[in-house]
């Protein structure tokens, strides 16, 4: 009897275990996928990747959600424009303002060609995201280009007191944005979840082999007790 006992703990246990690791696994996994949703670009002014033939006086990012104010002063959000000759010289004139969803910056353009546009807020569930989109810019009506400024405007402690740029990851288009924070995860937290579903599986198990081994011998006491009535 012994032995068998031991022969189905032994079985249990070889299911139990990997179902357990991979319920923890799968934990471990599943908030990485959370702290990918972040805010995203649904449009700008000017559209990306097009030619605008009309005088721009801002620009314009548009998200799916709110951005976040944390400064109060829209300090925290930074949209820079750069161009045409090769993202050395600032055309925007002043700081990022936030509007809800959208997020603008006044600009004074200098001569046609391509422009880059650099964005970095603050997504509504409290982590940065930034990116960039490009636009050209061949104006039909007459004006005066703007020679724009070696750094961008001084915007609080988003722009930095040197006016140095923000540093904005490339995107394909428009849509992109990268995570500049994570949602992160101690890996001591991860081991004791992983632990106690085990204890949880093992103690499941030995809880059901052990109800199992005194049923089996209460019918074994049935089954001598009806042979002793019959004997008798």
């Amino acid at each position: 009897m012994a032995l068998i006992f031991r022969s189905r703990v032994s079985r249990a246990l070889m299911f139990a275990l990997p179902a357990a690791g991979f319920i923890a696994v799968a934990m471990a996994i599943a908030p990485a996928g959370t702290a990918s949703a972040h805010d995203y670009v649904v449009s700008s002014s000017p559209t990306a990747d097009l030619t605008v033939t009309q005088l721009v006086s801002s620009v314009s990012v548009t998200f799916n959600d709110l951005v976040l104010d944390l400064s109060g002063d829209g300090s925290s959000s930074v949209v820079e424009v750069t161009g045409p000759d090769g993202g050395s010289t600032h055309f925007e004139t002043g700081c990022a303002s936030i509007l809800g969803r959208v997020v603008s910056a006044p600009v004074a353009l200098g001569a046609a060609g391509a422009y880059q546009v650099s964005w970095q807020v603050v997504s509504s569930d409290g982590h940065p995201v930034s990116g960039s989109f490009g636009f050209s810019y061949n104006p039909t009506e007459s004006s005066t280009p703007s020679a724009g400024s070696a750094t961008a405007p001084a915007c609080g402690s988003a722009g930095g007191s040197s006016g140095a740029p923000v540093t904005a990851l490339p995107t394909a288009g428009v849509g992109g944005a990268s995570s500049a924070g994570g949602l992160s995860i101690d890996p001591w937290v991860i081991l004791v979840i992983a632990g106690a579903i085990v204890l949880l599986a093992v103690g499941g198990v030995v809880v059901i082999l052990v109800v199992s081994r005194r049923s089996a011998r209460d019918s074994a006491d049935d089954s001598r007790g009806n042979t002793a009535g019959d004997d008798a």
